[in-house]
């Protein structure tokens, strides 16, 4: 009873709202609160009156909040506390005899879906031609998975109120939850007819060709939209969703043209897949989680491209120059208390090089984000961990020095051995030491992030 004093009486239950299941783990909900944003989000352009609101409300107060609470373990424990005691001790108020549609857009707005159901098959009974009333009843019924119902309702709608395109608009939506693609396609289209120039419903009918992964016909609209608003944010966000889709799903081809033999296709091809990202990542513009989500997928194609000689040699050039304000000490003072001294700024040097600025910089230190390289996991599609840049460096200059070993026993093995190929050998040998062992590699960078100090993250 000491909790229920602290419990504001509308607590909210994500679970019921976003339709959670409880038994989900804290990364599982994360990756579908992640979806709903993306699916709702698309909606904000179509959506008019009560349904904005709501839609509005879902992106910027309920999915925020949820993730606060529900994709953190502690946070989440003490929000099933808290949830568990709210519903022993909330009342239920009983719904109204014949209630409003406003009143019904509260019921849903506070998550109470079976509720506002229950509310809004009263109301249609009592006015069967009310458009309005089917609206808010095909909503309720589509936030609490009903697609029949939801359906059914947008219908009634329709025939309640033809020319109202925001009815088209909701019944094409309703269609393509329950992947009756025909259906979806059929409605949006009418909607446009009514409003050709509405933007907002090409959007819709974009969305409806991504979620059934017709991105060539998404991507022309689009472009349509785009090249009439070349500002339109949610065009341009799901315009490179579809280009980081696309390109997602062309990945396998890739293996099959390496495991065929055909490797200069399958460069060539990785590299058109890497432009495709890039132009994805300029439309995406500021929205930190499509940026992100298209730098993890896009980490695969450019980690299967690699870096070549010359970058990597280039960097190594830049690692020792970080060398040389601890010896110039060294040099300077020639004493023993020098000799400390350089070796204390030579470490902090290195450690702020090679692990605070790549851990806060997504693996890009100040050397790889002048010569386009990047550190990235060998398996996950993810920048290293800081448990794995201090690792890697720990270990670089031990691989720094076998790589040299490798060279001095070369030298007294033989001594035709031309010195040239002593050391390529020791330059391929140092890096297939250091990743082996960290677990992690160098790709090629995003091209926005080349030679880019502007948003470089130095503290």
């Amino acid at each position: 009873m000491a909790n229920s004093s602290v419990i504001a009486p509308d607590f909210p239950d994500y679970y019921q709202r976003l339709n959670l299941q409880p038994d989900w783990d804290c990364d599982k909900i994360r990756k579908e609160l992640l979806s709903q944003y993306r699916e709702t989000q698309s909606k904000v352009n179509a959506a008019r009156g009560e349904k904005l609101a709501l839609v509005n409300k879902v992106l910027k107060e309920w999915i925020p909040d949820a993730r606060k609470k529900l994709t953190d373990p502690e946070a989440r424990a003490k929000y099933d506390r808290d949830l568990a005691e709210w519903k022993r001790t909330a009342p239920t108020p009983p719904p109204p005899a014949i209630p409003t549609i406003k009143e019904i857009w509260r019921l849903i707005e506070e998550g109470r879906y079976v509720e506002a159901i229950e509310a809004g098959k009263t109301l249609t009974d009592a006015s069967p031609n009310d458009a309005g009333a089917w609206q808010v009843y095909g909503v309720a019924s589509h936030l609490w998975r009903d697609l029949q119902s939801a359906i059914y309702a947008a219908e009634k709608a329709i025939s309640c109120d033809p020319r109202n395109a925001q009815y088209y608009v909701e019944a094409s939506g309703y269609y393509a939850a329950a992947e009756q693609w025909n259906d979806a396609h059929r409605q949006i289209n009418r909607a446009i007819q009514l409003e050709p120039n509405n933007s907002d419903y090409q959007i819709a009918l974009a969305g409806i060709y991504i979620r059934h992964e017709k991105w060539d016909d998404a991507e022309k609209v689009l472009q349509g939209v785009l090249s009439k608003e070349p500002s339109n944010q949610s065009a341009r966000y799901g315009l490179a969703a579809v280009y980081n889709n696309s390109a997602v799903e062309a990945l396998p081809k890739i293996g099959q043209l390496f495991d065929s033999g055909q490797v200069k296709e399958g460069r060539k091809f990785l590299k058109q897949l890497k432009k495709r990202f890039e132009e994805a990542q300029k439309l995406a513009g500021d929205d930190p989680e499509l940026l992100s989500l298209l730098d993890s997928n896009s980490i695969g194609v450019r980690r299967a491209l690699g870096v070549n000689f010359f970058q990597r040699f280039l960097g190594l050039m830049m690692d020792e120059l970080l060398l040389f304000p601890g010896g110039a000490i060294v040099v300077a003072t020639g004493s023993s208390g020098g000799f400390v001294l350089g070796g204390i700024v030579t470490l902090g040097i290195l450690c702020y090089a090679w692990i605070w600025l790549p851990y806060k910089n997504k693996g890009q230190d100040l050397s790889k984000r002048l010569v386009g390289m990047q550190i990235v996991n060998q398996e996950e599609n993810s920048p290293p961990s800081l448990t794995q840049l201090i690792f890697r460096a720990i270990l670089k200059p031990l691989a720094l020095g076998i790589a040299g070993s490798a060279w001095f026993f070369i030298l007294l093995s033989s001594r035709d051995v031309p010195n040239w190929f002593i050391r390529m050998l020791g330059f391929f040998l140092y890096p297939c030491l250091h990743d082996r062992f960290t677990g992690t590699t160098v790709a090629c960078c995003a091209k926005g992030d080349f030679m880019k100090l502007g948003k470089y993250n130095w503290y």
